[in-house]
């Protein structure tokens, strides 16, 4: 895929990508993880909901498992969201679902801006999006940027033994979080590879970083926590009722 021109002018307008595929193994959810409940609403209906009342996003585009692009369209969009403009089936691993997602973005009018935040973290704030756009402003000269958090415990390489090789030090590792938000041009740029190459990816910023693009990181959130385990799904919902009181 050739990468889209952004818009017209350099308007500033970000387009979000909500990856909003896989099954919920790790979470036992026996089904896509994206529509457990959390005090009573579909997880994957909170992720967008936030975005959609940020003012930061322009736009938005909603991957989710193929068979559930039916589902997703009529139960959890609907009419509810208006910076919502396509729900589109993804591939048959992450990568291949952002790209999907990056074609509806640019069949609805390429933005100067792309973003891709995981459907499972459903406690974004516009804050959160916020930091990273006013990152990216501040420098032109980066190709994107993303929140993290340094890690507060100590890390341990091991063999394929499990057997300690290393102890390294902790202060230079970061936990990667999303939005991960990124130029137009060099993300449609690293998204135009081969599938051999994009399935072997980790996150979309390590593409961008193969490719020869600057990403820094910015300040995140220990809130903005991706809901994998059950642990995870009681530390949400303790999250969004303090928010609600």
């Amino acid at each position: 895929m050739n990468p889209p021109e952004p818009s017209a002018g350099g308007d500033g307008r970000l387009g979000m990508i909500v990856a909003a595929g896989g099954h919920g193994v790790r979470l036992g959810a026996g089904g896509s993880k994206q529509y457990l409940p959390l005090l009573g609403v579909p997880m994957v209906q909170r992720t967008i909901g936030a975005l959609d009342e940020c003012s930061a996003v322009d736009v938005i585009v909603v991957v989710v498992n193929r068979e559930d692009v039916d589902y997703c369209s009529s139960e959890i969009v609907a009419e509810l969201y208006t910076k919502v403009v396509a729900v589109v089936g993804g591939g048959s691993e992450r990568a291949l679902s952002v790209r999907n997602g990056l074609k509806a973005l640019s069949a609805a009018g390429a933005t100067e801006f792309v973003g891709v935040h995981d459907g499972a973290r459903p406690l974004i704030t516009c804050a959160d999006v916020q930091r990273v756009r006013d990152h990216l402003d501040a420098r032109p000269d980066l190709a994107g940027a993303l929140p993290a958090l340094f890690s507060v415990d100590t890390l341990k390489r091991v063999d394929e033994n499990g057997r300690i090789v290393e102890t390294p030090p902790r202060g230079r590792f970061v936990r990667a979080q999303t939005p991960q938000v990124f130029r137009w041009a060099p993300f449609a740029a690293a998204y135009a590879q081969p599938d051999s190459v994009l399935v072997l990816s980790t996150d979309d910023s390590s593409l961008v970083e193969a490719a020869g693009g600057r990403v820094d990181v910015v300040e995140g959130s220990h809130e903005n926590l991706k809901v994998t385990t059950v642990a995870d799904v009681r530390v949400a919902e303790s999250i969004l009722a303090e928010r609600h009181r």
